[in-house]
């Protein structure tokens, strides 16, 4: 029994060497960033247009990746920064300036959003299912003349919302645009289908 005692005190007081190490030595490997700059410093997007602004950290060792983001619109709402994808998504024509923070370092980027909607152009399925949009939404779907109009998501529609628009049709179809892929979704009386650029 006492065998068995001393075995485990051997043990425990390993473990705990080994943890102080361990602790030592992430201690050793980290220091407070230095430095933060992202891809981007000005960005010219069409309406609806999300674009990546990937942001980095110095040096590598650095301890902490938690960025805070704020964007600022003399204008109203321009744009909005989609944190999970990290991507500057416009919603409005105007200008507006992104600023990313990081233990009391900064990077901005100036942000001027275009009144042309990314959407706007010639899209095609695989199935031969033909959509033309123009700036003003309007357009034709398969020949028919078609007028979309933005519309908000409903709950638990779509996970993340900043990476997607859709748009409503008065024949009830629904297009998603995919911001990440650059690919519309046609949902039209339960049938779906994924259109591209031609």
């Amino acid at each position: 029994m006492k065998r068995w005692k001393k075995i485990l005190i051997l043990l425990a007081l390993g473990v705990f060497a080994a943890a102080q190490v361990f602790g030592l030595f992430l201690l050793v490997r980290t220091v407070p960033a230095e430095t933060l700059t992202l891809s981007e410093t000005a960005l010219t997007l069409k309406m609806d247009e999300g674009r990546r602004v990937v942001h980095t950290i110095g040096p590598e060792r650095a301890s902490t990746r938690l960025l805070k983001y704020k964007v600022t619109a003399p204008d109203g709402i321009v744009a909005w920064v989609d944190e999970k994808n990290e991507m500057i998504v416009a919603l409005a024509p105007g200008a507006c300036q992104v600023k990313a923070t990081l233990d009391g370092l900064e990077a901005v980027v100036d942000v001027t959003v275009l009144p042309e909607t990314v959407i706007a152009g010639e899209w095609i399925a695989e199935n031969g299912t033909a959509l033309s949009i123009a700036n003003d939404l309007s357009g034709t779907l398969d020949g028919e003349k078609i007028q979309w109009t933005r519309d908000a998501f409903t709950d638990g529609e779509i996970g993340n919302a900043y990476r997607y628009t859709k748009l409503v049709a008065a024949n009830g179809a629904v297009l998603y645009y995919d911001r990440l892929t650059d690919t519309l979704r046609l949902d039209r009386d339960g049938a779906v289908v994924t259109l591209t650029r031609r």
